[in-house]
């Protein structure tokens, strides 16, 4: 079996997904799954864009738009939201209850730019000053938030985190940032229309976490989600 550290062919990622060749390069395409270089005529594809992707399932649809997610995670947080109008909230409701915790994830995961960098562990401390953290790294950085996912805090050489688009660039070069599919470096950029202190909750954090491949990670996550659901 193909290892979360290596890369696999459009064929063996056909394989693991359970679709055709021309769906993996749509997929490609998409950047649902992630080109990392070639061999001759062959893609080569990150393994691990390839084991999230499995994880969460290839779905037909496209994503929501961003502002239809940050209303879903209005009304998974507190049963209300400000982003839409009385029609389109009430059928947003409508929806979420009738979805899955994983459908959900799919739908809401385009209201960010995913990129992925290699960065020098002496930088992680103060790349995470700049973001705004979820996923793991808000677990491991609030011993509050690690009670709600009922996961314990562990310190890693890693940071996932939101940043307005406008900051990256500042970011990849002061801390000398790497393009890496496989990097320790989790940037989830956003417009700059998007006030980025307003995105990140336990719901966000929840999706986030999802996508992990941890699969108590996962789990936790999934059972937030399905928690939050109940209460619509």
């Amino acid at each position: 079996m193909t290892s979360l550290t290596e890369t696999m062919t459009s064929a063996e990622a056909a394989v693991q997904l359970g679709v055709g060749m021309r769906q993996v390069e749509r997929l490609l395409v998409a950047g649902d799954i992630t080109r990392v270089g070639t061999a001759g005529r062959t893609a080569l594809i990150d393994a691990a864009s390839v084991h999230r992707l499995r994880i969460r399932g290839v779905r037909r649809g496209r994503p929501w738009a961003c502002e239809t997610s940050y209303a879903a995670i209005d009304l998974l947080s507190s049963g209300q939201t400000r982003r839409l109008g009385a029609v389109d909230r009430s059928r947003l409701l409508s929806r979420l209850r009738l979805m899955s915790a994983e459908d959900v994830v799919r739908a809401t995961q385009g209201r960010a730019e995913v990129r992925r960098y290699r960065a020098s562990a002496s930088f992680i401390d103060q790349i995470r000053q700049v973001l705004l953290l979820t996923g793991s790294s808000a677990i491991n950085s609030d011993s509050d938030i690690a009670m709600q996912f009922g996961l314990a805090v562990a310190r890693r050489d890693e940071v996932d985190g939101y940043i307005d688009m406008t900051k990256v660039q500042d970011l990849i070069s002061r801390a000398h940032l790497i393009e890496d599919a496989q990097g320790n470096v989790t940037l989830r950029v956003v417009d700059q229309k998007q006030s980025v202190g307003q995105l990140v909750n336990a719901v966000t954090v929840a999706l986030d976490l999802a996508d992990s491949l941890d699969s108590r990670e996962r789990s936790a996550a999934l059972e937030l989600l399905r928690s939050r659901k109940k209460n619509l």
